[in-house]
């Protein structure tokens, strides 16, 4: 079976709505998820936890995840919890 490739855009603070879509729709090896971030201004603890599940999940399914559009202030919370480099960047 051919790969996926799942656009999602992540409405402003509904970062683990998108990821639980994003989780019901990962099937596998091959896939590739892009959560669409440009409307996101900040993440807290909880979207957090979401993102570290799917990511986790994502290696489990040797799938990759990417996320478009993350601004400074998101991405260095992603680095500083240590997620950041579970993910690829798209501008």
């Amino acid at each position: 079976m051919g790969a996926n490739k799942i656009w999602l855009e992540v409405e402003g603070g509904g970062v683990i709505p998108a990821v639980e879509v994003a989780l019901e729709k990962l099937n596998g090896s091959g896939d590739e998820i892009v959560l669409d971030f440009s409307s996101v201004a900040r993440v807290d603890p909880s979207a957090l936890r979401a993102m570290e599940s799917l990511a986790s999940t994502a290696d489990e399914k040797a799938a990759k995840v990417a996320l478009r559009g993350v601004n400074v202030e998101v991405y260095r919370v992603l680095k500083l919890m240590q997620l950041a480099p579970r993910f690829s960047f798209l501008t």
